[in-house]
C-alpha cells in the first residue's frame, strides 16, 4: 500500500504530556513532507487551541479542527460549520444547572463561559489531579481557567464550533453523555470523546473523517492511501475512513481494537516519532 498522506491527532498523539511537540518529531515531519508525503493534523481542538500548542516552525499541509467543524489548507479556511444558537443556549443552561464544567468555543476567538458559573468551575479545578485524568488534559483545564477562558455575562452564539464538557469523575461524565443522548432526540448533533473525562458537541454528521474527506478531494488522494494515527474515540470515524490506521499505545482499548496496529511507545515516550521513523525509514 502506498501512503500519500499522513493524518495525525494532536492530544495523546502528536503532543507530549506537557502539551508540546518534541523536536525529534517536528524534524521528522519536515523530512516526510520533503520526501513528498502530505501531513495533515486532525484534532478536536479549535484553531485558537491549536495555536496554543503547535510551535510556529512545525509546518503541515492542512488541518482539520474541532472534530471536522473547520478545515484549513495553509491559512485558507475551506470549511466552516456552526452549532445552532438555540442548542448552544440549551446545553449551557443545563450544564450550569448541573455544575458541569464547559467551554463554548467559537470558530474565531477565545473560548467562553458564563461568569455566573465561574465559582463552581474554579472549585472543581482546585482539587488534586485525579489519577485517571491524563496530564495533558489536566494541564489544558488549568491553563483554561488561568487565562484562556473569556468569562462573559452573555454568550455570543452566532458562530460556535463546539462545546467542550469535562468532569473530574468518570461516572459523572458517563451520566452527562447519557443525558446528551436524550437531548439528541430533539436536537440533532454529534458527540465525540477523546478521553473518559470529556465529551464535545459539534454539528450533526461532522467528524474528523468528513473534514479529511474535503482535504483528499482537494489534494486528489484516495482514502486507501492515507495513514491515520490517534488515541481517542473521536478518531474512530477517521479510522473507519482511512486505508490504514494506527492507535497509540496510550489509546483506549476500544480504539486499539479498531486499529490496524498499535505503536510500541506512548505519547510520553515520543511514540509517534518512533513509529513514523520505523514505518518510513
Amino acid at each position: 500500500m502506498t501512503i500519500e498522506a499522513i493524518v495525525l491527532d494532536l492530544d495523546g498523539t502528536t503532543l507530549n504530556e506537557i502539551n508540546t511537540v518534541n523536536e525529534t518529531l517536528i524534524q521528522y515531519i519536515s523530512e516526510l513532507r520533503e520526501s513528498g508525503k502530505l501531513v495533515f493534523i486532525a484534532t478536536g481542538r479549535t484553531l485558537e487551541e491549536v495555536k496554543d500548542v503547535l510551535p510556529s516552525h512545525m509546518l503541515v499541509d492542512a488541518m482539520v479542527t474541532a472534530n471536522g467543524m473547520s478545515v484549513f489548507i495553509g491559512t485558507d479556511q475551506i470549511v466552516e460549520n456552526a452549532l445552532p444558537p438555540e442548542l448552544v443556549e440549551r446545553l449551557v443552561a443545563k450544564a450550569g444547572a448541573e455544575e458541569m464544567y464547559y467551554e463554548v468555543h467559537p470558530n474565531d476567538g477565545a473560548r467562553m463561559t458564563l461568569r455566573k458559573d465561574k465559582d463552581y468551575m474554579v472549585k472543581q479545578g482546585m482539587v488534586q489531579k485525579p489519577a485517571t485524568v491524563d496530564e495533558n488534559e489536566w494541564l489544558s483545564r488549568q491553563d483554561a481557567m488561568e487565562g484562556k477562558i473569556k468569562w462573559v455575562e452573555r454568550l455570543e452564539t452566532g458562530s460556535i464550533a463546539k462545546i467542550y464538557f469535562f468532569s473530574n469523575k468518570i461516572h459523572i461524565m458517563e451520566k452527562w453523555i447519557d443525558e446528551l443522548e436524550w437531548i439528541k432526540k430533539e436536537h440533532a448533533f454529534t458527540t465525540a470523546s477523546s478521553t473518559h473525562h470529556n465529551v464535545e458537541v459539534t454539528v450533526a454528521g461532522v467528524s474528523k473523517a468528513t473534514g479529511v474527506h474535503h482535504l483528499l478531494k482537494h489534494f486528489q488522494v484516495e482514502p486507501k492511501n492515507i495513514l491515520a494515527v490517534g488515541d481517542g474515540e473521536n478518531d474512530l470515524p477517521l479510522f473507519q475512513f482511512a486505508g490504514h490506521c494506527i492507535a497509540m499505545k496510550n489509546a483506549t482499548d476500544l480504539v486499539k481494537e479498531q486499529a490496524d496496529g498499535v505503536t510500541e511507545y506512548s505519547y510520553r515516550e515520543d511514540g509517534l516519532y518512533r513509529f513514523l521513523k520505523k514505518k518510513f525509514q
